[in-house]
Formats: C-alpha cells, sequence, structure tokens
C-alpha cells in the first residue's frame, strides 16, 4: 500500500485540529469552523485509515498456539500395545506462551499416537517410526522449531500399515466441536511426487487432515470423517481431494457422502506452505468444511456433515504422515493455531497476515 505526501499531510492536520490548534493561521471564526470540519474529517480519514492497517477483524478467540519453541519438548514412546504407542509433548512453548497438553476441547489427550504394521517394542519403535523436536529454517527464511517426524516402515507398497498422526482426541461424553479453525505451516519432502505411485492400487495418496467422530455404542467407533489428502493422478501429477464419508470406524463399507476435487490449486513440494481448514458441524445446509493452501481455496462444501447416528467428534488428526506410497513418509510442521471460528473475517484465509508487510510513503 503507498500513501502519497498530500494524504500524509491531511492525516497530520487533521491530529492538529483534534487537538483544537489550526495548521494554518486563520481568524478566530474560521479557526473555529476550521476545528469543527477538521474533527469530521478526522473521524472520517481514521475510519478509512484504519481499514487498510487493520489486516483483520477477529470474529473468533484464540484457544491454542505453539511454535514448538523453547520449553516444548517430545517424550519417550510409552503405553505400548502390540502395534503402537504414544508420545507426549509437554511444557509451556516461551514464545507463545501456551501449555502442552492441549486444555481446549476438552482434550484427553494431544500428542503423537504410533501405529505400525508390525508387533514393535521400546526398543524397535524407531525402526518403524521416529520423531523430534528441531531447529530449522522456517517460512521467511528465520530460525524456527519445527515437529519432524519420519515413517519408515509401511508394510509395502499400497498397504499403508504404519503412521504417526499429531493427534487431539477427546471424550465423546462431552459433545460435539461445532466449530473449529486450524492453522499451520507444512513443508512435504522433496520427493513427494516419486514417493506416490499411481501405478499400483491405493499407492497414490498422501493424508494431510483428518478428523473422526466416536461414541457408537459407548465406544470409540465413530459414523463420520471429514479430510484432505493429497493424490497422484493418472497424468503424474498431485491434486487435492476432500471429502466427508462414513470411515469412522462403525461401518465395513466407506460410502463417500461429498468430495471436492481440486486442481487448480499446486500442492506445494519441499517449501512451506499455510494450510487451513475450517468446519462447521450441522445436519443442515449451514453445514461447512473449508480448506485452503497460501491462501488458496481448495474446498469449501456447504451442506450436511453429520452421520448416521449424529456421533461427536473425538479424533483430530491434525496432520499425519501416512501414505499408500514409498517410504519414507515425512512430515514437518509449525506454527500451530486453533481458534474457534475463522479470526479473519467469515470465510476469509488469514494466509497475508503470517506474510510480511510494508507501508511505503512517499508519491
Amino acid at each position: 500500500m503507498r500513501i502519497n505526501a498530500k494524504t500524509l499531510q491531511l492525516v497530520k492536520n487533521c491530529v492538529t485540529l483534534a487537538s483544537g490548534e489550526s495548521p494554518h493561521k486563520q481568524s478566530d471564526t474560521n479557526s473555529f469552523i476550521q476545528f469543527g470540519t477538521g474533527i469530521g474529517i478526522f473521524a472520517l480519514l481514521l475510519f478509512t485509515v484504519s481499514g487498510f492497517f487493520t489486516p483483520f477483524a477477529r470474529a473468533a478467540d484464540l484457544l491454542f498456539k505453539s511454535n514448538f519453541g523453547a520449553g516444548i519438548s517430545l517424550g519417550t514412546p510409552y503405553g505400548f500395545a502390540t502395534k503402537g504407542a504414544y508420545q507426549d509433548i509437554t511444557g509451556t512453548d516461551k514464545e507463545t506462551g501456551y501449555s502442552w497438553p492441549v486444555s481446549a476441547l476438552g482434550a484427553n489427550f494431544s500428542g503423537v499416537q504410533l501405529i505400525t504394521v508390525d508387533p514393535i517394542t521400546p526398543s524397535t519403535i524407531g525402526d518403524y517410526i521416529s520423531g523430534e523436536i528441531r531447529s530449522v529454517t522456517g517460512p521467511y527464511g528465520e530460525a524456527v522449531n519445527e515437529l519432524y517426524q519420519q515413517v519408515k516402515i509401511t508394510g509395502g507398497l499400497g498397504r499403508a500399515g504404519s503412521q504417526a498422526p499429531l493427534l487431539i482426541r477427546r471424550p465423546w461424553t462431552i459433545g460435539d466441536v461445532n466449530d473449529l479453525y486450524i492453522t499451520y505451516w507444512f513443508r512435504y519432502q522433496a520427493n513427494l511426487e516419486t514417493q506416490l505411485d499411481n501405478t499400483v492400487s491405493s499407492a497414490n495418496w498422501r493424508s494431510q487432515f483428518t478428523l473422526k467422530t466416536g461414541g457408537y455404542n459407548n465406544t470409540g467407533e465413530g459414523d463420520y470423517r471429514m479430510s484432505v489428502t493429497v493424490l497422484k493422478g493418472l497424468d503424474g501429477k498431485l491434486y487435492w481431494m476432500t471429502k466427508g464419508d462414513n470411515a469412522g470406524g462403525v461401518f465395513p463399507t466407506r460410502v463417500d457422502y461429498w468430495q471436492v476435487e481440486n486442481r487448480a490449486v499446486s500442492v506445494p513440494v519441499d517449501k512451506w506452505f499455510k494450510f487451513e481448514v475450517y468446519w462447521h458441524r450441522s445436519g443442515g445446509t449451514d453445514g461447512r468444511f473449508w480448506a485452503a493452501v497460501d491462501g488458496k481455496v481448495i474446498a469449501d462444501y456447504h451442506g450436511p456433515n453429520m452421520g448416521d447416528y449424529n456421533l461427536p467428534i473425538t479424533r483430530i488428526f491434525v496432520s499425519n504422515p501416512y501414505s499408500g506410497g514409498h517410504v519414507s513418509v515425512d512430515n514437518h510442521i509449525t506454527g500451530l493455531e486453533i481458534w474457534n471460528g475463522f479470526p479473519c473475517g467469515e470465510g476469509e484465509s488469514c494466509y497475508s497476515r503470517g506474510s510480511k508487510v510494508y507501508l511505503t510513503i512517499g508519491e
């Protein structure tokens, strides 16, 4: 945005007039008239200029924010089952002031769930999945901390037997998550295009974001899922697929209720991009699921997004190194934010908020 010298001078004059002094020598009568006029102009300019300088009007509350900064650590795997374990994320992020585990949303777990294709032990889990919080070069060339994960053994091409979701889990007894907005910076591995294989069944996909319901018969089984996935088409190009289906755990046969295929917005590879997702749950036409990449909308579905049993959301897979393609499957994530609605205006992307803004004053 550019502000020329005349506009700048007018703003200065209005500030002076608001203080009760005239910027120009005038008679007493004219000064009084000029002062009153100046107040009106000042108010108008203040309203107008504030529109330029205010990047967004927050219509939502920030529930959680973490850059995985100093004070945050990734714990040792624990709670081993035959084919899985858990990893806690703990500490207070000194950059944001928020602490792990996440207390918002009534969460009873927020960390990494480790799921393996084969039985594992504490001594072998590292052969399948590894993770760490480390310092890297961030989206604007600055040093940032990221949560880095790598899935090394999946059980064969197209099988997708291992995964490590960054998971927020909550009880089904406390109600639904009706409105939520999540954003973070993410980076895919450099060889994503060859890691996905469109010549083998179920080997051409890679998960980005997923949520599932739960609580059927007082169990963890759910009736609905919404997800964002990267696919590799028959033409060899990557594209986005967003859908709502019944793959929450109850039903043996999957039914796709809606889907949005987007080939216009490119899938960034080996570079940071801003991912945003929002949903409003409803059984009617006001239901919504919205997602954007670097400010470009990849899906904006309007309509019902409840399952057959109206079960609440119990599992939010914020990101997940999960793919049917070749190993390894890598995850790079930082700058996580969770809001209870669109923070930048209804249906508006917050991508520009993360961009560097410059103000030039001159002709």
